[in-house]
C-alpha cells in the first residue's frame, strides 16, 4: 500500500463549557506568534488548523488553573474545555476528549496553578 506522502490538516475544536472565561496560548514557535492568546467566553469555541500529525503544545488557563497539553492527530478532535481540567491525570496520559471518529489526540501534559495573576477566590468555588 502507497504511503501518504501530502500533508493534510485537521481540525482541533475547544469549546468552553466552563462557567468562566479561559485563555489558550500556543507554546511553542511554531512559525507563528506565540505571544498570542485567544479569550474564550463561557460557551465559545475555537477551532485551530493543525499540520496532521504534527505535535503542538498548548497551555489553557481558567480562574487559577492551568493546563499544558499536546494535541496531536491525523483525524478532527472536539474537545470540552472543562474536560482537561477534571482531574490532575498523571503525566501523558490521555485526556476525556472526544474526536471525529474515537481517535483521541489531545493529552494533558501538566495541571497546576498560577497565582501570580489570579482574581478569583478560588477556596470559595470549589
Amino acid at each position: 500500500m502507497p504511503a501518504l506522502t501530502q500533508s493534510y490538516e485537521v481540525l482541533l475544536d475547544l469549546t468552553n463549557d466552563t462557567h468562566d472565561c479561559a485563555t489558550i496560548q500556543l507554546l511553542h514557535d511554531y512559525g507563528r506568534n506565540t505571544s498570542t492568546a485567544v479569550l474564550l467566553q463561557p460557551g465559545e469555541s475555537v477551532t485551530l488548523v493543525l499540520d496532521a500529525g504534527s505535535v503542538y503544545k498548548y497551555a489553557l488557563k481558567s480562574r487559577s488553573k492551568v493546563a499544558n497539553v499536546s494535541a496531536r492527530s491525523w483525524r478532527d478532535i472536539h474537545c470540552d474545555i472543562s474536560h482537561l481540567f477534571a482531574g490532575a491525570p498523571s503525566p501523558r496520559s490521555p485526556s476525556p476528549c472526544a474526536s471525529v471518529p474515537s481517535a483521541n489526540g489531545v493529552t494533558v501534559d501538566q495541571i497546576w496553578r498560577d497565582h501570580r495573576f489570579n482574581v478569583w477566590n478560588d477556596s470559595a468555588s470549589g
